[in-house]
């Protein structure tokens, strides 16, 4: 495949999944917050603003409503969901000639029915619009194409998406690892409370929660889950042009393989911030040496 196609592919696939992350992050700490169940208002705000690496000069208004207007609708903040939409929708048109025109479809629709405003109130239904499209774009992926480079490289962007952001956010002021009610939130904030409390109806302690989403190989929004995914596309795909980066990303899904699910809850920051940091050196070199390369890949 070539290099131009294999990037929008891999970016279409990232901002499909940024949209759903992002959406999650925003309805329940935002749109559905809960007052009586962690930080301030403000500091919840400011700490969303760094999980999902948005602009934040100084005179930046932290208050919820302007939070969520920025990071979801602001299409000047590369950040928001409106961004996330468009980019997934321009890529998509540069690589045409491999992109299905369901998916396509899917995608423009999406593009052209984004509200330029929400009122307060209809967040929670204009947040979850946006899951059901990402959803739904993920589906036709996942339904109609061969299982080839360009469902590798869209599920390798869509791995590395919520990857980084799912341990950024454990490495995060929006997590209190101490608190059973923080990891509700958290679990929730990542699409995965149903399934947990699914698994621990008879109690549930701080370390059960950070070890399904930290630990648990069969939950698709825990870190070891997204990073064995990871590391197998990357293989599949790049391994010559990221060799150190490889090794790297390895070493540190042994390190995260070996956390005893007992102490989960202890190794949560160290963990995520593991995690962040190896995943924004992947991408940055697949950003250098494979989508910026001038010849083929193979």
């Amino acid at each position: 495949m070539l290099n131009r196609l294999a990037g929008s592919v891999h970016r279409v696939g990232a901002a499909v999944e940024r949209t759903d992350v992002v959406a999650r992050l925003l309805d329940v700490h935002l749109a559905r917050r809960d007052p009586s169940s962690g930080p301030e208002e403000q500091d919840v705000g400011r700490a969303l603003r760094t999980v999902v690496e948005a602009s934040d000069a100084p005179e930046t208004d932290p208050s919820a409503a302007t939070t969520l207007e920025a990071l979801a609708l602001d299409r000047h903040e590369p950040a928001s969901i409106a961004s996330a939409v468009a980019v997934a929708r321009d890529d998509a048109r540069r690589a045409r000639e491999v992109v299905s025109s369901e998916l396509w479809d899917c995608l423009n629709a999406t593009r052209s029915r984004l509200p330029r405003r929400i009122a307060g109130d209809r967040a929670h239904e204009f947040l979850g619009w946006v899951r059901e499209r990402s959803a739904l774009a993920v589906g036709v992926v996942d339904g109609d194409v061969s299982r080839d480079e360009v469902w590798e490289f869209f599920t390798l962007g869509r791995s590395l998406a919520r990857l980084t952001v799912t341990a950024r956010m454990l490495a995060s002021d929006l997590l209190d690892p101490g608190s059973l009610r923080s990891w509700s939130t958290a679990l929730r904030a990542c699409g995965a409370g149903e399934a947990f409390h699914r698994d621990h109806r008879h109690g549930q302690t701080v370390d059960d929660a950070a070890a399904f989403l930290l630990l648990d190989e069969h939950s698709p929004r825990s870190l070891v889950f997204l990073a064995r995914r990871t590391e197998a596309c990357l293989s599949d795909l790049v391994a010559e042009e990221l060799g150190d980066e490889l090794r790297t990303f390895r070493g540190v899904l042994a390190a995260l393989e070996a956390v005893r699910p007992g102490a989960a809850a202890g190794a949560t920051r160290d963990a995520g911030s593991l995690v962040a940091g190896v995943t924004a050196r992947v991408t940055a070199a697949l950003d250098a040496r494979v989508f910026a390369a001038p010849e083929p890949i193979r």
